[in-house]
């Protein structure tokens, strides 16, 4: 206890923010967003613009509720309650950085819209955090509360006194729990419970609402992978599917341009990508268990069977986003067939890019990083060929990209573990 009260701010830092999915999935993301959320705001698009600072302080809002779930799982807190005060120190300080960063946006934007998407983000993510230090049982919901603020700032992304309006609300609850709070962020058996329901769901709901037979033929077809995964992979596959609906409603409804949601969708695709991987890290299953059922010949059959798996996964994933994107481009005009070539390669790409990387990897933080970099990475070639387009060109490079990742692939169903 004498330690943690002397111990400076950064004290056991990568241990509380990056070693657990749970945080590190939610810390790195908002991390990078609140680095590349001030140059997102030079581009044009209001959308994006809101989107980017969103995403990023919600997604450190989300890590901080995280370390209030541990906490509260945690006898420890009871027994050292310097460690309460240190955590929350630590996320006070991120949270602060985080605004920092994404306040440089002003020097690029009026400051009435980066005050509106930041105050927006903080109504909503503050009054989340409250109802979580009140019970952990609340953030079983965080990943429709997470969808819910990306979906807003998609939508009124262009209307940032909307965006005021909508943070109202919210701030009034938070501003009750402030002044009625009691034995906030305390230790109960329950949450214990919380904890690990979390860890092994993906920070997801535990149910799908999806009839008996078709969850059967899901998992059947992407069978490996599902092994691992179990209803993480529909629950993801739901989201998906929910926020291509929602994006030909913000193209129709609230002139969401087709880059804006072309980069949405490629967001959600490495979302779906590091829960697969996160399952497979998270999951008490093994190999060795599967390979006890009479389904398969050998240890390696299973591992190609895997990656087979992952890669029917990427052609599901990427034709759904290439059909939501022809919709909504079919409201206005269609695209060169290039286009749509490269938006489809590179969404597989990008999905077995990260499959692969999770494959070789070990733990939460590598794993964390190397989807990032595969978004980072996919996200500027296929902006690239787009703004330099030369139908023959561009169609030729990307191939040669996905070459590249079938043989990263091909290497990582050899080593994964």
């Amino acid at each position: 206890m004498r330690f943690i009260g002397k111990a400076n701010y950064w004290s056991g830092f990568s241990g509380l923010w990056m070693k657990e999915c749970g945080s590190a999935n939610f810390f790195i993301p908002g991390v990078l967003g609140a680095l590349v959320s001030p140059f997102a705001f030079m581009i044009a698009d209001q959308h994006l613009q809101s989107f980017a600072l969103v995403f990023s302080l919600s997604a450190l809002w989300m890590a901080f509720c995280w370390q209030v779930v541990k906490l509260q799982a945690q006898e420890g807190a009871i027994l050292f309650p310097a460690l309460k005060h240190h955590v929350y120190k630590q996320g006070g300080l991120i949270l602060l950085l985080g605004y920092a960063f994404n306040a440089l946006a002003m020097i690029n934007q009026p400051v009435l819209e980066v005050i509106c998407s930041m105050l927006f983000a903080s109504a909503y993510c503050g009054y989340f955090f409250l109802l979580t230090q009140r019970s952990s049982r609340h953030f079983k919901h965080n990943s429709y509360f997470f969808m819910l603020l990306l979906m807003a700032a998609m939508f009124f992304g262009h209307q940032p006194t909307t965006l005021a309006a909508l943070a109202i609300p919210p701030s009034l609850i938070a501003l009750y729990f402030i002044f009625t709070r009691q034995k906030n962020c305390h230790w109960h058996p329950e949450a214990y419970q919380t904890y690990l329901n979390n860890i092994q769901t993906g920070l997801l709901p535990v149910h799908t609402f999806t009839p008996a037979w078709l969850t059967q033929k899901f998992r059947h077809f992407l069978m490996p992978m599902s092994y691992f995964s179990g209803n993480l992979l529909l629950q993801t596959f739901q989201l998906f599917v929910l926020a291509g609906l929602l994006a030909i409603i913000a193209a129709v409804f609230f002139d969401a341009n087709s880059q804006f949601l072309m980069m949405f969708m490629d967001v959600l695709t490495i979302m779906v990508a590091i829960f697969v991987c996160w399952s497979k890290l998270q999951t008490r299953m093994s190999w060795d268990q599967l390979y006890l059922l009479p389904i398969y010949s050998s240890l390696t059959s299973i591992k190609r069977a895997y990656h087979i798996a992952a890669c029917k996964l990427a052609l599901c994933l990427a034709l759904y986003q290439l059909i939501i994107i022809l919709v909504c481009d079919s409201l206005s005009a269609l695209q060169p067939y290039s286009v749509y070539i490269l938006i489809f390669a590179g969404s597989v790409s990008s999905f077995m890019l990260c499959i692969a990387l999770g494959s070789i990897v070990n733990n939460t933080i590598s794993l964390s990083l190397s989807c990032m970099f595969a978004l980072v990475l996919d996200s500027a070639l296929k902006t690239y060929l787009l703004e330099h387009h030369q139908a023959i060109s561009s169609v030729l490079v990307m191939f040669g990209y996905c070459i590249a990742i079938s043989l990263l692939l091909l290497y990582a169903s050899k080593k994964v573990e």
